[in-house]
């Protein structure tokens, strides 16, 4: 179901905290921090090496981001996790999440080819858990 700009914005008013700007409603910042800990664990024990990462962002909807070093995946680029202070929300970036160039060169498109599958699936497990 699509909506509407106004009902859109009246939801995003919903969800905010009226006495705290700065985290959604119902925020833990307690329960983010362990849920953000267990991730950083997760990845450096499944994929076998120490992840960069920095939490409890200021000023920002991003509660943290976790990387992985390049040397760590099979593809051989650094993935970033970038974990929203909204649930169980996150993004998953190759290099450098946010920066970008709108530029694409003959060579660049001459250098790409769309993978089949994302190249760290295949260092993975496969479990839900």
């Amino acid at each position: 179901m699509a909506m509407s700009k106004v009902e859109l914005l009246a939801l995003l008013r919903e969800l905010d905290d009226p006495k705290q700007l700065e985290w959604p409603l119902n925020y833990d910042r307690a329960a983010a921090r362990l849920a953000f800990g267990g991730l950083v664990r997760r990845l450096e024990t499944d994929l076998g090496a120490q992840c960069e990462f920095e939490q409890d962002t200021q000023d920002s909807s991003e509660y943290g981001r976790a990387r992985v070093p390049a040397e760590a995946t099979v593809c051989g680029t650094r993935i970033v996790v970038c974990v929203s202070m909204s649930g169980s929300l996150a993004e998953v970036c190759a290099a450098n999440p946010g920066a970008y160039s709108t530029r694409t060169t003959p060579e660049r498109k001459a250098r790409w080819t769309p993978p089949t599958s994302p190249p760290w699936s295949r260092r993975w497990p496969n479990s839900a858990t």
